[in-house]
């Protein structure tokens, strides 16, 4: 009897191993070179859609629009364009968290001609993924287009 319940107990633990998973946020930094009260290195959670780009660096200018601050429509919508001048950088539109899907702030952020986007979180948390929620896949057909990385920063950062 003892040696059956060892071994139930055992096999109830190889399947609570299996039912506990353990989901992994991946990060990467961000460098800050200017203004010098921002200057270092943070952290960021890259999208988990788009371009991200593992081990790449980019290099532009981050620009907080003036209007349409969530990136919830389109910029063409606030005569707002990100488009970089010839010979200039990039630029990457930082966009506050909320009101719409992460995916929706990156497709408005790359039509509006942004190489990337930043959205600062709206709560002092741990970083997470930003990810395309399950019931956005039905209505979305933008989702295999957006083509720029995008990359969660913390509130304090973005704010």
């Amino acid at each position: 009897m003892r040696e059956k319940l060892g071994f139930l107990v055992g096999v109830w633990l190889l399947l609570c191993g299996f039912c506990f998973g353990r989901f992994v946020v991946e990060k990467n930094s961000l460098k800050l070179t200017s203004p010098d009260s921002l200057k270092g290195v943070y952290e960021c959670a890259i999208g988990n859609f788009g371009v991200p780009q593992y081990g790449g660096t980019l290099v532009g200018t981050v620009v907080y629009p003036k209007a349409n601050q969530k990136a919830c429509k389109g910029f063409d919508e606030v005569d707002i364009s990100f488009k970089s001048r010839p010979g200039g950088l990039p630029t990457f539109v930082l966009a506050d968290r909320g009101d719409c899907y992460f995916t929706l702030k990156a497709w408005n952020a790359q039509n509006g001609g942004a190489a990337a986007i930043l959205v600062a979180d709206d709560k002092d948390e741990p970083l997470i993924t930003m990810d395309t929620p399950e019931e956005e896949n039905a209505d979305a057909d933008y989702l295999q287009n957006i083509t720029i990385p995008s990359a969660l920063i913390s509130k304090s950062l973005g704010g």
